[in-house]
């Protein structure tokens, strides 16, 4: 094992040392991420240097962020494009805001629900034994599963007014 003597000239060069090449190394990380550091003190033979820990989760975000671009000048003129062929404005505006209403009370209801000491518990069984149930009963068996897209396509078609 290899020990450096406990000089104190030693020390200090060894010190001025591993600062300067601290200081001297390439960066290889983004400019938001460089002035997001923090510093962790490291003990090297009883002296202690200063090694920057890298933010990286920073850069990884931005880079994810670049990657996905979204034209929204795009959406917005087929939304625009869309409320202008649309006839019925005023029952759109009130199907909007009665589905906003809507969300608003459910997170209300659910909010209550859950306050309650003994019924979160209870209903997360009840929503496991459906999902098995429904797992069971539509999604084991090659012969169910073609009659839940069946149940599905007639529904689908109800709905959009074909028939």
């Amino acid at each position: 094992r290899f020990e450096l003597p406990r000089t104190t000239q030693h020390t200090h060069t060894m010190a001025a040392l591993v600062a300067s090449v601290a200081i001297l190394a390439p960066r290889a990380v983004a400019p938001k991420a460089r002035a997001s550091r923090t510093l962790r003190a490291t003990t090297f033979s009883g002296v202690k240097v200063a090694q920057p820990k890298l933010a990286s989760k920073r850069v990884i975000v931005t880079h994810a962020m670049a990657d996905s671009k979204i034209n929204t000048d795009e959406v917005l003129k087929t939304i625009a494009d869309k409320w202008e062929d649309t006839d019925n404005k005023s029952a759109v505006v009130t199907y909007v805001a009665g589905a906003a209403a809507l969300v608003w009370l459910s997170g209300t209801v659910v909010g209550a629900i859950n306050a309650i000491p003994v019924l979160p518990k209870v209903m997360e069984l009840v929503g496991l034994g459906y999902s098995s149930w429904f797992v069971y009963r539509y999604v084991l068996y090659k012969d169910s599963r073609k009659e839940l897209v069946e149940q599905f396509d007639a529904l689908k078609n109800k709905v959009s007014g074909e028939f």
